[in-house]
């Protein structure tokens, strides 16, 4: 079920605003650039000086581990959407208020189990002096009812600091309770009707560092843009869902309704072609082959799987993905994975 709307920063040709319905309130999201220009730049700079870091790290996960992979989920991952959320504010005062330093940390640690799963450092920290701004930007989207990188300076609690948040971060709004830190983090992961998949690159950017969590019951801002850690690349990529067992959970991946995304830094996808078979060796129809629009974290290439006759539901279903031409530095590279659906 999807849960909220969402939203993304923009950084290279300004906002784009895609939008879907889900069951739950209005999805609309916006995705970053190439630091070309305000807020929204990822170049590098100095991280913020107020950093907390409490029990948000992950370690490494080994994928192809199915036990290993399940005890996280079982464990961590479930368990971090039980965290309590509360919040000091009030839309109608114009009061950001705050939540929780406990919540924001949850919010942070599901960033990082995020990132461990797709083969990342699982070491992103949180920013108290990012979070004061998102907090305020959460307040703006509330009070407004709409998500805009760019708020005018008329709207409702409008505050330059919110309004330079907003520009940095990836942005969700739903309904009450539904949709705080917690949600948007699972909403910018899955990213549903969001053909940029500007959130989840975000989320899995290779050089992510340093992130701000604020939040109201309605609306999450996660401050992703311009706090870039060393340069990383992984060797076999960022996919999405990731090689090795996957819990088949709607807050995680949908082989059959979800995008399925292959990045990697400063790579060319525009002669890319994805070829996938199941557990049997016989073809899995793919569609939508292509490069994402460029300028939202790492370089992506995108598709959708069609059929069901792959589909091992609720036995363990298993699909291999292989990945040809993609030039990296001028090389014609390969990438061969399988990805193996766990259903808890």
């Amino acid at each position: 079920m999807m849960e909220a709307p969402l939203n993304l920063p923009s950084m290279r040709t300004g906002c784009r605003l895609p939008a879907l319905v889900g069951l739950c309130g209005l999805l609309v999201a916006c995705g970053g650039g190439d630091g070309s220009g305000d807020p929204a730049s990822n170049a590098n700079t100095a991280a913020p000086t107020s950093t907390v870091a409490s029990g948000t790290a992950f370690a490494p996960i080994d994928t192809s581990n199915r036990a290993e992979v399940m005890t996280h989920y079982n464990n961590d991952f479930l368990s971090l959407q039980a965290t309590p959320f509360s919040w000091t504010g009030n839309v109608s005062q114009c009061n950001a208020g705050d939540t929780p330093l406990a919540y924001k940390n949850a919010v942070v640690r599901l960033v990082n189990y995020y990132r461990a799963m797709a083969g990342l450092p699982g070491n992103v920290t949180l920013s108290l002096d990012l979070s004061a701004q998102a907090q305020q930007a959460a307040l703006m989207m509330d009070a407004n009812n709409t998500l805009d990188h760019n708020p005018p300076a008329s709207w409702a609690c409008y505050t330059t600091a919110g309004a330079t948040a907003a520009g940095s971060s990836d942005l969700s709004l739903g309904t009450p309770w539904l949709n705080q830190g917690i949600g948007g983090i699972r909403l910018y992961v899955t990213d549903v009707g969001i053909t940029t998949l500007g959130h989840r690159r975000w989320v899995l950017y290779s050089r992510l560092a340093v992130v701000g969590s604020g939040d109201t019951p309605r609306a999450d801002a996660l401050w992703v843009v311009g706090n870039d850690g060393p340069a990383y690349t992984p060797a076999n990529g960022i996919a999405w869902p990731p090689p090795g067992y996957v819990p088949r959970d709607e807050h995680i991946f949908e082989p059959a309704s979800m995008q399925w995304s292959f990045s990697y830094p400063d790579a060319d996808f525009s002669a890319a072609t994805v070829s996938m078979t199941d557990d049997a060796g016989n073809a899995v129809a793919v569609s939508g082959v292509g490069e994402l629009d460029r300028g939202y974290a790492d370089d992506t290439l995108g598709w959708t799987i069609n059929g069901s006759s792959w589909d091992r539901n609720p036995n363990d279903t298993r699909l291999n993905v292989t990945i040809n031409h993609v030039m990296i530095g001028g090389v014609d590279r390969s990438f061969s994975y399988t990805v193996t659906f766990v259903s808890p």
